[in-house]
């Protein structure tokens, strides 16, 4: 299996370097990599196939995409302070590492290639440990989130701010605490997946912990025909929810 999961990287790594001549166009554009291309790479299994998602470079999907014009914006928040990413995505380090102007570590529960593993309902470290946090795309699978919410807040420096991204697709939020929405395989060791499906109540739960909370969609940082050429113009992209730490 070792050979087969090397194997399997060469592969993607081959085809990401090759990508600006099979891709090769300019209807889109990603911000993150800043290349252009014919199209964007299709994503998600046969039910929920996303066409023109991912960069066929960075691997960059639409949620990505979005934080980072966000990150990039004027309304964005400026660099200083330690800062924790977790469950690490590659496209987005580089610019999460500028903002931490050197202070930037990696956090996951299962993942080897990161700097830490922890439970975030239990996270090692003292109070106000960091100045920002990055978290796209993970609470859904976190037990009890507002316990996690709690413990990202708690190590926060009072100014500091967090990015809690989340897929949010129904009105209010509903617990599958005893019925996960994606049972994994025998032997799969991560945890079963979707343990809540979020509601636009995020925001009051984001508020809940203590967080000021501000919503960023694709039009507060684009125009529609931007948001086409980023790839930021459907459902899937979802919003920015930017949390800060009262001082």
């Amino acid at each position: 299996m070792p050979v087969l999961k090397r194997l399997e990287g060469q592969l993607r790594r081959w085809r990401r370097l090759a990508a600006p001549v099979t891709w090769a166009g300019d209807a889109v554009h990603c911000p993150v990599c800043d290349r252009s291309f014919r199209g964007f790479r299709p994503a998600g299994s046969k039910r929920a196939r996303r066409p023109n998602a991912v960069c066929p470079y960075c691997t960059a999907r639409e949620r990505d995409r979005l934080t980072f014009l966000f990150l990039t914006s004027a309304s964005g928040p400026g660099p200083g302070g330690p800062l924790l990413h977790i469950a690490p995505e590659a496209c987005l380090e580089p610019r999460l590492r500028r903002l931490a102007d050197g202070e930037y570590t990696t956090a996951d529960l299962i993942r080897t290639d990161v700097d830490e593993r922890f439970d975030l309902m239990e996270i090692p470290h003292h109070d106000a440990a960091f100045h920002a946090v990055y978290c796209s795309h993970v609470l859904q699978d976190v037990p009890d989130d507002i316990v996690a919410m709690a413990e990202l807040f708690r190590i926060l420096r009072p100014g500091g701010w967090a990015i809690l991204n989340v897929p949010v697709t129904a009105e209010t939020t509903v617990d599958h605490q005893d019925e996960p929405r994606h049972v994994r395989r025998p032997g799969d060791r991560r945890p079963d997946e979707h343990l809540r499906t979020y509601g636009t109540d995020f925001p009051q739960r984001m508020g809940s912990v203590g967080f000021e909370v501000g919503v960023i969609r694709p039009t507060d940082l684009a125009s529609p025909q931007e948001q086409a050429r980023y790839g930021i113009d459907g459902a899937a992209t979802g919003t920015v929810y930017f949390g800060v730490k009262p001082e």
